[in-house]
């Protein structure tokens, strides 16, 4: 565990994530937040905020390789613990039409009140995906802007070379 700023770090994970990857990271994660009593209530959120970056990692990072059956996308997640919060993170490369795409949906995002994302939501869940490209329409972002009541930053900057890609969610585990 390191601490930054505050920030204890439960968990970090760097490297190419499969689907199996995912499947073995949430059991120890399941078994790390057990250790603290303040995630009972909020568990599910963290969790599933904790598979949507994950599985966005998967399917969309920029640096894959090819493997039987599955997809492997390289990028790095954390889980870290500070002042009653827990912060989920994820970071990838990504190209730049992914950035426009992810730049439209924080956009849009932006300023939208808890029951505006919880309504935006809803229709996305009920309409057509559009975009051949993506899995799900956006609507993970959407869903985890929802959970964290609007507590949701995105960062795109350059590394190397190559265009990041970098969202940060909080849960509020302190009542």
């Amino acid at each position: 565990m390191t601490e930054d700023n505050g920030f204890k770090e439960l968990y970090k994970f760097t490297g190419f994530i499969t689907n199996r990857v995912l499947d073995g990271i949430a059991a120890g994660i399941q078994d790390v937040l057990a250790l603290y009593p303040n995630t009972e209530k909020s568990y599910r959120k963290i969790f599933s905020i904790y598979v949507e970056i994950a599985q966005n990692i998967i399917f969309y990072s920029a640096n894959r390789i090819e493997i039987p059956d599955d997809e492997a996308g390289y990028g790095t997640l954390t889980i870290s613990e500070a002042d009653g919060a827990i912060t989920i993170s994820g970071e990838n490369t990504i190209t730049e039409s992914q950035k426009n795409k992810l730049s439209s949906i924080f956009d849009h995002l932006d300023g939208m009140s808890v029951d505006q994302i919880k309504a935006a939501y809803q229709e996305k869940m009920m309409s057509q995906f559009d975009d051949m490209d993506s899995k799900g329409g956006g609507l993970g972002y959407y869903d985890i802007a929802r959970k964290t009541k609007g507590k949701i930053q995105a960062e795109f900057y350059e590394r190397d070379g190559a265009l990041q890609f970098k969202i940060i969610a909080t849960i509020e585990t302190k009542k």
